[in-house]
């Protein structure tokens, strides 16, 4: 009981930390479009870029070799565009740990009896 009495003393500052938190997610959501990664495959060959949309904006072939057999193309091109997200979706989730920072969710949890 004396537990979640002292949970409560800390939830003015928690709530405060919150909002701060809360600004600085919406900050980094307002920013998707403009963060971007690269992916590759082939040795480069095909290149795709992704923003924080997880939309490809960029999709490029370099004809330095000649892509005539599409079923390699294709194979290609989904490995270029899976990287080119997995690397976007690894870049915010570290934007987005970065904007949390500080609040101690263990303790909200523990205030809600969770």
């Amino acid at each position: 009981m004396f537990d979640q009495l002292k949970a409560l003393t800390q939830l003015g500052p928690m709530m405060a930390k919150a909002k701060e938190m809360q600004a600085k997610i919406q900050e980094v959501q307002a920013r998707l479009p403009s963060i971007t990664a690269t992916g590759s495959a082939g040795g480069s060959l095909v290149t795709a870029v992704a923003n924080g949309n997880l939309e490809i904006v960029s999709l490029t072939y370099h004809t330095a070799a000649p892509l005539t057999d599409t079923e390699l193309l294709a194979d290609l091109t989904r490995a270029a565009i899976n990287q080119a997200l997995k690397n976007v979706k690894d870049g915010v989730q570290k934007e987005m740990e970065q904007a949390a920072d500080g609040l101690d969710l263990g303790a909200m949890r523990q205030m809600l009896g969770q």
